[in-house]
């Protein structure tokens, strides 16, 4: 009697490479479609929050100022300019955010590798609180009279939502010229990604 010994029959190394192969160009294809989803959604989160903060400088003029837009600093690490004393946009509107520091920093903010002494290699969330800066020079003004300030200056006029209030501090975004490097917040709580 003859045994007959059955092999499974496995693998041959070009039968591995092949797969292997259509594997790395799937990885290819899917990874730069994986990056951009990223990206959109790390903006997305961005103009959320940037939302939110519209939202509180809404409740802030309405409860607290007699519709007069906040004093702030510009950027408080560095000084109190404009004002006497430095004040950080996020204590002012902090009661407005429910105490949710977290609104004022964008996912993107940078790690801090371009920015100068004494704030480099910090992010301008951890430094000056928010990763979004305040348009400081309309601090005091109602938005009817930051508008009329725009017009007399620039020649232009512009309905008083259409005048940013505040943006991110670089282009957390993109390139600097590209639509969408940097988003933009207005009064009435719109974001964009241009400055109108």
């Amino acid at each position: 009697m003859r045994m007959e010994r059955k092999h499974g029959r496995g693998f041959t190394l070009i039968e591995l490479l092949v797969v292997i192969g259509i594997i790395g160009a799937l990885v290819a294809i899917l990874l730069p479609s994986l990056r951009k989803a990223r990206t959109q959604a790390k903006r997305t989160v961005c103009a959320s929050q940037l939302h939110d903060v519209g939202v509180a400088v809404q409740s802030y003029l309405t409860s607290e100022s007699n519709e007069r837009m906040p004093h702030a600093s510009f950027m408080p690490s560095m000084g109190s300019f404009p004002l006497m004393k430095t004040i950080y946009i996020a204590d002012v509107l902090a009661p407005h955010l429910g105490n949710q520091g977290e609104a004022l920093h964008c996912p993107q903010d940078l790690d801090g590798g371009a920015r100068p002494a004494p704030n480099e290699g910090k992010s301008y969330f951890e430094t000056e609180r928010s990763s979004y800066e305040y348009r400081m020079r309309i601090g005091g003004l109602t938005m009817k009279e930051v508008a009329a300030r725009f017009e007399r200056f620039t020649g232009k006029q512009l309905p008083e939502n259409a005048i940013w209030i505040m943006r991110d501090y670089e282009n957390f975004h993109g390139k600097g010229g590209t639509i969408g490097a940097r988003r933009y917040l207005y009064v009435d709580g719109h974001v964009t990604d241009f400055e109108n």
